[in-house]
């Protein structure tokens, strides 16, 4: 349960990260014509803060990887909780038989084209012809 939150939290996170900017963006405009001081503040708050939205999203990753290695290790799937993942293909690459999603040795999830499932399909189709 910690983990899929922690996964949505993370997928979330440079979304939410923009929005607070975007806002801080929006009072900073209002503010030049009302309070100009406020919009320097809101400026110079904005540039000092984003050191540490990086370092949030790297803590944030790096515990989701460390958590991710615990599930792959266990049998489990990260992503789907279910099983078994199979890690015998390739031995830096964890597939998930049932969701097929694939995890490195480090516990990040990789990231799937979907044209690439559908060329694996169309090829399976024209092998099994």
């Amino acid at each position: 349960m910690v983990l899929r939150i922690l996964r949505f939290v993370n997928r979330a996170y440079a979304f939410a990260a923009f929005a607070i900017y975007l806002a801080a963006f929006v009072v900073a405009s209002i503010c030049v014509f009302t309070f100009p001081l406020g919009a320097l503040a809101l400026v110079v708050l904005g540039v000092l803060s984003l050191a540490f939205v990086a370092l949030g999203r790297d803590v944030l990753q790096a515990l989701e990887r460390w958590m991710s290695r615990g599930a792959l290790r266990a049998g489990r799937c990260p992503a789907c909780r279910m099983g078994p993942v199979d890690g015998a293909g390739s031995p830096r690459v964890w597939t998930c038989r049932g969701c097929a999603a694939r995890f490195e040795a480090d516990g990040s999830q990789m990231q799937t084209v979907a044209f690439e499932r559908e060329a694996d399909a169309e090829g399976d189709a024209l092998r099994t012809a």
